[in-house]
Formats: C-alpha cells, sequence, structure tokens
C-alpha cells in the first residue's frame, strides 16, 4: 500500500505553519528535505531583494509583494503532499532548526552583509546629473575603502553631518591636507585648476555676491584647507547641489561606500525604464 493522504487537518497545519516560516508545513507532513530546499529558495530570495532594493517606497512594497507570493507559493505546496510523517522529536527538532536558521539568515546576516558589503540606493534628487540621475538605482562597495583611501573623483554614500540619520550622494573632490578654492562652479586645488569633465555645465553664471558673509560658494569666499582624515565633495549638478560648500567636510569614517553601477533607471516624470543607463559603471 503506498502513503496514507494527510487529513484535512494537518492540511491545514501545514499550510498555516508555512505561511509564518517557508519549509516549516514540509517537515510538519515529513518531507524534511523538501521543506529545506523550500526554506532556501525563499529566504535566498528575500536576501538578494533585501541587498538589491532600497529600503524606500515604492520599492519595499515590490520587495514585501515578491515575498508574499513566494510564501503563498510553499504554502501551496504542502496541500500536494502525501503524509509521510516521522517520529515527532525529528519533525520538532528540525523545525526548530530551520526557524531558527531564517530568523539568522533573514535578519542579523542579511543586515551585517547590507553595511559592511554591498547595498543599494535609489537617487532622489538631481544634485549629481548627468553621472547618476534622479530615478537612478545604484549599488555601492561598502567594504573598498578598509584596505585604501578615497580617491578624488569616488562618487560615495556618506551620512549627511548635519542629520546622520539620512544619507546623501556626491562626489570627492578634495582630500585631507589640501587647500581648496573655489571660483564659481571651478574647482582650485593647490592653486592648480581641476579638470572635472563630469560637471554639469552652468546655463547662466549667477551674479557675483556683494556681500562676502552670504557668499553661496562658501570655499570660494575664502581658500579653505580639508581637515585631516576629511573629504570636500560636490554634487556634478553645482547649480542644484547642497555640498560641502554648505555643511563642510565628510570625516572618512561617515562614508557609507563608493557607487560603483546603476543596476536599474526609471524616468519618474516619464514613467518609463531608461535602459541605456541600466548598467552603468563607475
Amino acid at each position: 500500500m503506498g502513503p496514507k493522504r494527510a487529513r484535512p487537518s494537518w492540511r491545514a497545519l501545514a499550510f498555516l505553519s508555512s505561511l509564518a516560516g517557508p519549509g516549516s508545513g514540509h517537515l510538519l507532513r515529513g518531507n524534511n528535505r523538501r521543506g529545506l530546499v523550500w526554506a532556501a529558495a525563499v529566504t535566498g530570495l528575500g536576501m538578494a531583494l533585501l541587498l538589491a532594493v532600497p529600503l524606500s517606497f515604492p520599492s519595499i512594497a515590490i520587495l514585501i509583494g515578491v515575498l508574499v507570493l513566494a510564501t503563498l507559493a510553499c504554502a501551496i505546496d504542502t496541500l500536494r503532499l502525501t503524509d509521510r510523517r516521522p517520529p515527532w522529536k525529528n519533525t520538532l527538532a528540525s523545525w526548530a532548526l530551520l526557524l531558527m536558521l531564517s530568523a539568522l539568515v533573514g535578519g542579523p546576516f542579511a543586515s551585517y552583509y547590507r553595511d559592511h558589503y554591498l547595498r543599494a540606493f535609489t537617487i532622489p534628487s538631481g544634485s549629481m546629473e548627468p553621472a547618476v540621475a534622479r530615478g537612478d538605482f545604484v549599488l555601492t562597495n561598502n567594504s573598498l575603502y578598509r584596505n585604501e583611501g578615497p580617491r578624488r573623483g569616488d562618487i560615495v554614500v556618506f551620512k549627511y553631518p548635519l542629520d546622520e540619520r539620512r544619507e546623501f550622494i556626491k562626489r570627492i573632490v578634495g582630500l585631507p591636507g589640501e587647500r581648496l578654492e573655489m571660483r564659481g562652479n571651478q574647482v582650485l586645488v593647490n592653486g592648480s585648476l581641476l579638470d572635472e569633465p563630469y560637471v554639469k555645465p552652468r546655463i547662466a553664471a549667477p551674479p557675483l555676491p556683494t556681500d562676502p558673509a552670504s557668499c553661496g560658494d562658501r570655499v570660494g569666499c575664502n581658500p579653505t584647507v580639508v581637515p585631516a582624515d576629511s573629504y570636500f565633495v560636490l554634487g556634478d549638478n553645482r547649480d542644484n547641489s547642497q555640498d560641502s560648500r554648505h555643511w563642510g567636510f565628510v570625516r572618512r569614517d561617515k562614508i557609507v561606500g563608493r557607487v560603483f553601477a546603476i543596476y536599474w533607471s526609471w524616468d519618474p516624470e516619464l514613467h518609463q525604464l531608461r535602459l541605456s543607463r541600466v548598467g552603468t559603471a563607475f
């Protein structure tokens, strides 16, 4: 005789259990190997999305929707199984181990990986145009600066000095110990004009300020030396960027990571994919 069909009550319990912890319902019905495969698949999908999707709406809504569908598919799969329940101690131990692994991998491990290795951000403004545009989704390398220092020209994400709960993206222009001066949108480093082909051209030069204290390019008012272990950052779109000219320098320990690629780009005005920007590397 073949294996007995599970009672309806076991089917319902396995279905509900899988909604709470993918794979756990399979373990309740004695399909340990199948349950562990489902747990690894759903957890791995969750980790991949968590690392690749910025924590902002509507991205987080898409992430939740995909995970809900994957979890529902896992739960529905338990309804197709026959009842092969092993000894209850084996099931209980396997289920407990599964829940602990899911909690560890889906929580602390993913959080640690995001903070120390790879992270995704979405760009809400046009301060870094044309290199990085509003609606771009970028990836940062958060481990690069452990072995080497930031370099001039690097596009970095960092904690906003005036409110570290927020994170900004700008380009490093001045390095520690350098003497900087600005003339309009141009930067002089130690007296020499810096070549910056990435800067968005200025449409019209603004009138020169009559009161030095109200100078918008504060570094241009008075040449400044970059402090040790700090960096001077600017937006490529300098007519539309809040940067070191306004709130000062960025300390190295506040740099989250270097932007190295655009993995998705959505035009927020035309509501369409900008395929030509996807895959751009820096």
